[in-house]
């Protein structure tokens, strides 16, 4: 079962779950409503308490973003590189997080906090409440406190990423006030029934310009009855929206054969619109597409000009291996790239890396593999396996299943955040 299968199965549960609650609620003569606070739409994550974060928002997908602020200047980091740049602060950054607090990624799963964090989780998967844990410890959206939050989160991630050419502290409070005042990560854990710890990760985004390669070739059509479009969709869907709640820009999307482009997508229906306009025709020229679509003109370009403005977070979705082109073509781009931003102001941290699959084509996972054993290579990206793979490996981690949701967030977070990532390794070893 596909990603898009997988949630629809959800809703349609969540359908049932809500229908059954309405009419057992109306015969004891209360309201109606499901047990505990049923989830939204997106299902509820395992793991995750009844009611601990409040009733699903009744805005859609399609909500139009909210104002965002002017775009700082210079670039961003990847995880896992430790070299040092031209222009690069070192350790004493201006409002980094001290040891222990909120936002603070030590060794153990995903959004795990770290010690003495309020509401800490004690070790499990990213989505795993607790016993006990009701959201306690996390400041109320929009005061004081959680401004200081999302500075100390931004502040350790331009230290993680090496993002400091991008972002002076100023610029952060700029993000972090204007995140709180909006509400976005209120709305992101209500809607996708996330703790917050884990909303609190995904704001993180904020600091990157995304921009996502999708497979059109035409295995993505007549493999599985379609069925891996429908997860191209919803993956699309899904991160337009959650850009759009933290970055006005919204995201840039490409194809691998089609020249159909889209620019500051920030909705759902600005996705759909524009997979409705492209046929899924040819083969899967993954190097080629995305040197030559992505690479030159979004990022080495403006490098090479002094003109960057925000580092890249680059998310490639395919379901099958490169064809079309050099076997190694891939490899050769990424690290061309790599080599190339070392030698400007903005360092080779000035893009991130992420290589999802959708579909269950075993050459894709083949080539997966191959991108993280390679001696260079493995060590500028991330990759995300289909749906059912992430979900098996966690299976035999945890012995609960993955939510649709928590895939998306190791898909956006891999890049960026070097505990996702690193948990994701650990399990394929």
């Amino acid at each position: 079962m596909g990603l898009a299968s997988k949630m629809a199965a959800i809703q349609g549960a969540q359908g049932a779950l809500n229908s059954y609650a309405t009419t057992t609620s109306a015969a004891m003569g209360r309201p109606g409503g499901a047990p505990g606070g049923a989830p939204g739409a997106l299902g509820a994550p395992y793991g995750a308490q009844g009611g601990a974060y409040g009733q699903a928002q009744t805005q859609g997908y399609g909500a139009p973003p909210q104002q965002g602020y002017g775009q700082p200047a210079q670039p961003y980091g990847q995880p896992g590189q430790h070299m040092s740049y031209p222009g690069q602060q070192q350790a004493g950054y201006p409002g980094q997080a001290p040891q222990g607090y909120p936002g603070q990624q030590q060794t153990g799963y995903p959004g795990q906090a770290p010690q003495g964090y309020p509401g800490q989780q004690q070790g499990g998967y990213p989505g795993q409440a607790p016993q006990g844990y009701p959201g306690q410890g996390y400041p109320s959206s929009g005061s004081t406190t959680d401004v200081r939050y999302l500075i100390q989160v931004l502040s350790q991630t331009v230290q993680d990423q090496r993002l400091q050419a991008f972002y002076p502290p100023q610029v952060l409070e700029q993000i972090a006030s204007r995140v709180a005042s909006t509400g976005a990560l209120d709305r992101i854990a209500a809607e996708w029934r996330l703790p917050k710890e884990i909303a609190l990760d995904l704001v993180k985004i904020s600091l990157f310009d995304v921009v996502i390669l999708c497979d059109d070739s035409g295995s993505m059509a007549f493999e599985q009855n379609g069925e891996r479009i429908e997860d191209l969709k919803l993956i699309l869907s899904r991160v337009a929206f959650a850009c759009s709640l933290f970055d006005h820009d919204g995201i840039n999307i490409r194809f691998l054969n089609s020249h159909i482009d889209g620019n500051h997508i920030n909705s759902e229906q600005a996705a759909m619109q524009l997979v409705s306009q492209v046929k899924f025709t040819g083969l899967t020229p993954l190097g080629t597409s995305l040197d030559q679509k992505i690479l030159q003109p979004m990022l080495l370009g403006p490098a090479r000009s002094n003109t960057l403005q925000k580092p890249l977070l680059v998310i490639c979705i395919t379901d099958g291996a490169p064809a079309g082109e050099p076997a190694d073509k891939v490899f050769e781009v990424i690290s061309r790239a790599h080599d190339e931003l070392v030698r400007t102001r903005y360092g080779p941290d000035a893009v991130s890396f992420q290589i999802a699959q959708v579909g269950d084509d075993r050459k894709a996972e083949e080539f997966l593999a191959a991108l993280d054993a390679h001696p260079k290579v493995g060590g500028l990206i991330d990759s995300t396996g289909n749906f059912e793979l992430e979900s098996a490996q966690m299976k035999r981690m945890t012995g609960q299943d993955m939510d649709p949701t928590l895939w998306l967030c190791k898909m956006l977070l891999g890049p960026i955040d070097s505990s996702y990532d690193t948990k994701d390794e650990r399990a394929r070893r």
